[in-house]
């Protein structure tokens, strides 16, 4: 059975769309054929992060207006033909233009050819994406894990839960590792606690990141190792794999030695 699966998060920065790019490039690794759809309206991104803003002519405002076919505004990614397409966003449709039920329709047209449609939703808890909640089956709510992000992750948790959404994961970006074992953030499974939602993984921070994005690849392939393993464990978690998660919280002991060396 095919499922929608919405990435959003409660503020800006924190890698929404980073996220979203890699997973689905993770998921058409392992051979599971997928369908990235941006549904951030007004500002896009995807298209940009693939490297392939040159090649979009269709986008989801036209398939809303009926301007065009499903097939004309699917792009496959370069790299990965016949398992992960490309359906962009639009750059002028506002959100007060886009209704639910145009956004179920289309999305329900994707899983009639996909296994997996993945929808990097916006940032924020407004209209853009309320109009994505009715046709998401899962939510990724993506956050880094500092203080003002987990606050607003847990106001976008709540807002799903207001909606009807069970199926609530966190997926944790930019995880400084060493700000955890010195105690300065908490574990990444406490953070998970305290929002009372399955915690899907946590990306390290890297300085790679940023240079495969101005190359135009995903971050899933920037050359850090811990970053793709990240990325390729969250997608696996996404599809019901069982990969444990890794005990990044050091004992209080070394987290005390760490603090005396500063």
């Amino acid at each position: 059975m095919s499922k929608t699966c919405l990435f959003l998060s409660g503020k800006g920065g924190v890698g929404k769309s980073t996220a979203a790019v890699s997973v689905a490039a993770a998921l058409a690794g392992r051979g599971i054929s997928c369908v990235l759809m941006d549904g951030d309206t007004g500002l896009r991104c995807a298209d940009l992060m693939l490297g392939m803003q040159d090649r979009v002519v269709y986008d989801f405002m036209d398939l809303c207006e009926d301007t065009c076919s499903l097939d004309s505004a699917l792009y496959e990614v370069p790299g990965r033909e016949g398992r992960l397409c490309l359906l962009a966003a639009s750059q002028v449709l506002r959100a007060s233009q886009v209704k639910p039920k145009k956004v179920a329709e289309i999305c329900a047209r994707l899983r009639e050819r996909f296994p997996v449609v993945l929808v990097d939703g916006p940032a924020g808890v407004g209209r853009n994406l309320k109009v994505l909640l009715d046709a998401a089956d899962e939510c990724v709510v993506v956050s880094t894990m500092d203080a003002v992000a987990v606050r607003d992750a847990e106001k976008s948790i709540s807002v799903l839960r207001e909606h009807g959404k069970t199926e609530i994961s966190l997926l944790l970006n930019r995880m400084v590792k060493s700000y955890v074992v010195k105690g300065i953030l908490p574990s990444p499974r406490d953070i998970s606690m305290s929002l009372d939602v399955p915690l899907l993984g946590a990306v390290p921070e890297s300085p790679l990141v940023y240079g495969a994005m101005l190359r135009g690849v995903p971050a899933l392939e920037c050359g850090d190792r811990e970053v793709r393993r990240a990325f390729e464990d969250a997608a696996s978690r996404l599809m019901g794999g069982r990969v444990p998660l890794k005990n990044t919280q050091a004992s209080p002991l070394v987290r005390f030695f760490s603090r005396t060396e500063d």
